[in-house]
Formats: structure tokens, sequence, C-alpha cells
């Protein structure tokens, strides 16, 4: 007692403050234990925001545990904690704390300010939190190996390749300098160059021989030319001969003829080509337009059943199509087409009109996300946005049993180290359609996104949902 007074008598003496320790149990054994040398808000949850991150279900996402106020801690409880807190010299549960109204409620949790002394343990499902208040021991310092082992820069490196690599500069350094300073021959200018020389180099013109062989073209085009205007002449002298008129006769018969022979050839080639064969077919009992629409046969070769098409025929009386039945022994007139124009019309007939189907649309936009983890959250909107379509159909499919229906709809979904989506969840749905919000998260578990690097990543993700009627 008389050292520790004499301590806190010497003067300049000053006392730290204490700083929190902060213990976790889980399942019996001790997961975290950590010194906060700093003053701050101590956060515990499943989230990867907070300093403590413990997955366990009995805690939310983010629960401020211990709050800074002033220079004191304030602790937060909630309903479902249990606590022994060490206050003054006793020690008292949480329960006892309630009863005597030393704790305070504010909003969901209970809050009491702890000093210096306080201590404790806070308990809930199987987890186990264990603080106090201790002095913050001396920070040691950093691990220095000694001099005869640390080494140098110049104990490192190679040195039959730096003597090479060495040797190599100084040898393409010389190299360059030498290339510089030589007084290369340049170009003489054109001007520079003497007559004498001018005239040894220039190459003497020949003439071109192709001048020879153009004029003997041309001379073989006048001969042809001359044979030609002989030959016309010679026919001219014998058209003026005088024909007889047996000749005469005769040379008119034969022209009669072949125009005739080539009229016949030219109408046979007409008639059986295309449709004209089809359409000028014989139509009788044994005809091939009866055969090809006879017995309702559609498997029969096309070539085949037009085979022999020709010819037309003219119907009698007698003639049938086939599937057509003769008139009876009943009377009756030929009506024209004027006389089918009646006054009347035939009641009670009606065609309706086919009832087409409801079209809708509608527009789906996507806010900024949340993600929380090491994922750029620009590389989750992308992958997002590609898949916007199969989102926008769950919604147009409700908008066909409620035109009006629009709202916002926020999906919390966890990316995990393979980049699979694992518990999808609806955060916020103003929209109020069940099988939108069903149909969203049966879609938004089949998506894959680039595997992260720190680990899983939650993310909440906005759609807003409007219609375009």
């Amino acid at each position: 007692m008389a050292t520790a007074t004499a301590k806190q008598q010497v003067p300049g003496s000053v006392s730290k403050p204490k700083i929190l320790r902060i213990g976790i149990i889980q399942g019996g054994r001790i997961v975290e234990e950590r010194l906060v040398r700093k003053r701050e808000n101590i956060t515990i949850g499943q989230s990867a925001k907070n300093m403590f991150v413990v997955p366990s279900e009995a805690l939310p996402r983010n629960w401020l545990l211990f709050q800074v106020s002033g220079n004191q801690y304030v602790a937060h409880f909630s309903e479902g904690m249990d606590a022994r807190i060490a206050v003054g010299n006793e020690i008292i549960s949480l329960a006892q704390l309630k009863q005597t109204g030393k704790i305070q409620k504010k909003g969901a949790s209970f809050e009491l300010p702890l000093d210096d002394r306080s201590r404790g343990k806070i308990t809930l499902a199987d987890m186990t939190i264990l603080f106090q208040f201790v002095t913050p021991p001396i920070p040691q310092p950093r691990p220095q190996l000694p001099a005869s082992v640390r080494g140098s820069v110049t104990s490192d490196l190679d040195w039959f390749f730096t003597i090479i690599a060495s040797v190599s500069f100084l040898v393409h350094l010389s190299l360059v300098i030498y290339l510089r300073s030589v007084d290369w021959p340049r170009k003489p200018d054109i001007e520079a160059v003497p007559d004498r020389f001018v005239q040894m180099v220039k190459k003497p013109e020949e003439k071109k021989p192709e001048e020879k062989k153009v004029e003997k073209v041309e001379e073989k085009k006048e001969e042809k030319k001359e044979e030609k205007k002989k030959v016309e002449v010679a026919e001219k002298k014998v058209e003026k001969k005088e024909l007889t008129p047996e000749e005469a006769a005769k040379r008119a018969e034969d022209k009669a003829r072949a125009d005739a022979e080539r009229r016949a050839r030219l109408a046979e080639q007409v008639k059986s080509t295309g449709l004209l064969k089809l359409l000028g077919a014989n139509t009788g009992e044994g005809g091939s337009i009866a055969d090809v629409l006879g017995k309702g046969d559609v498997d029969r070769d096309q070539e085949k059943a037009f085979q022999g098409v020709g010819g037309v025929g003219v119907a009698t009386g007698n003639d049938q199509l086939r599937g057509i039945k003769s008139g009876g022994s009943g009377s009756g007139r030929v009506a024209a087409v004027g006389g089918l124009r009646g006054g009347g019309s035939i009641a009670g007939g009606g065609t309706g009109e086919a009832a087409a189907e409801k079209k809708v649309s509608g527009s789906v936009k996507s806010e900024a996300p949340a993600v929380d983890g090491e994922l750029d959250p620009a590389m989750v909107a992308k992958e997002v946005r590609s898949r916007l379509g199969a989102i926008k159909a769950c919604y147009e499919r409700a908008l066909k049993r409620n035109p009006t229906l629009s709202g916002k709809v926020v999906i919390h979904w966890t990316i995990t180290q393979a980049g699979t989506v694992s518990g999808v969840d609806v955060e916020q749905d103003t929209l109020g359609d069940a099988e939108v919000a069903s149909c969203m998260k049966a879609l938004v578990a089949r998506w894959r996104f680039p595997a992260p690097a720190g680990g899983s990543v939650d993310v909440s993700f906005p759609f807003v949902f409007q219609s375009s009627q």
C-alpha cells in the first residue's frame, strides 16, 4: 500500500485509462479474444461489417453491444440476453437490475452505463461474452534478427550474372557511341552530279516494234472489209436475176410450210409447260387431273401424278367429275349471278369475333445495391442487370391479373465463396404480390457471381416495378 501511495504521489505521473477486453465463447470453446485499445462503438452479429463476426442464428445481423458515451461505455442488452455484471462491489444479474430499475430501456434494448471497474458475463443461446476493463499492456517491440543472420544487399546478389550483365551493357554502349561518331557517306543531290555522268547513266530510247504490228492488223482489217463488199455485191447480182413463175411459187410454198411447222412446234411447247399443261389437261374419267384428285391420295410422287397431262377436252352431259353426283329427276332452274342477289338476309348467322389476348407491358429498374463484403458493387449490379429480363417476365405475368400493379421489392441474398447464391429472402415488398416475390426468389437462387476473395458477401438489391399502361 505504501508503495502504491508513493507511486500516486510522484509528480508528473499520469495514470493510463483502462481498455476493454472482450472474449467470446461459443460451443464450449473460445472463438475470439481481443483488446480494444481505441474507444469506439463495439458491434457483434452475422454481418461482416461488425467488429465481432459470430455465425449464430440467435444474433441479429448487426447489434450494438457497447456504445461510447463521453468517457465511458454503455452496454446494450436485448430481450433474449441474460447477464451477470459486477456493479461496485456486488455482482447482480440482469433480471435483478430490471427489477430494481437500475437499468433503463430505450427503444428495443436495455442500457446500462459502465465504469472502469465493471466486468461481467453475457449469455445468449450457446454463446457467452466475457468483458472487463484492464490496464493496457506495454506494446511489444518488433522482433529483429541478429546482425550476423540478417545479411545485406550484396550478399544476396548473383555475382556471376551481375558481371555478365555489366560487360554486355558496356559493350553495347561502346557500340552505340561508335556508330553515332562515324561520318557516314551521304547520297549526293541530283543537282550536284556532273552532266557527263547523267549522260552515261541515261539509256537511249528504243523504237517500239508495236507500231508495225498495229499497221499490219489494220491492213488485214481493210482486206477483210474489201472481201465482204465483194461477196455482198455478188449476192445482190444473183438476187437481181429474174425468177420463173414456177420457181417463185415453189419458193413461196416452201416458206409457208416452214412457217406452219415452226408455229406448231411453239404451240406444243407452250401447251405442255408449267400451269398451262395442268389447266389444259383432259378431266375425263381416265384423265390425269381426275387421277390426281381421286381417292384423296396425298403420298403419291408429284412427277408420276402429273405424268401424261395434256390435251383439252370439252365436258358433255354424260361427263362426270369424280366425287360430284349427277342431278336427280327433280325440277329446278338455272340461276344466274344476278339472281342470287336477294333483298333479305339469313337470320341468326354470325361469325363472332375472337377475343384478343390482353397485352401488358411493364418496366423493371434497379437501384444501387448494398454489398457487405469484398466484392465490387458495380460488378454485382452488372450481373443483375443482365438478368432483368427474367425478373420482368415474373412481373408481366402478374400484370395480366392486376394491370395497376407497381411497387418496390428488395431481395437479400448471400454470395458464397464459390460464387453460388444462398439465403435468398425478401427484405422489403411494397408490390404486395406473393407470386412475383416467389418467382424472383426462385430466379435469384439459380444465379452465379464471380467468387469473392474475402469470404461470403451479403447483397441487398432493390427492384422497382412500374406498369407501362
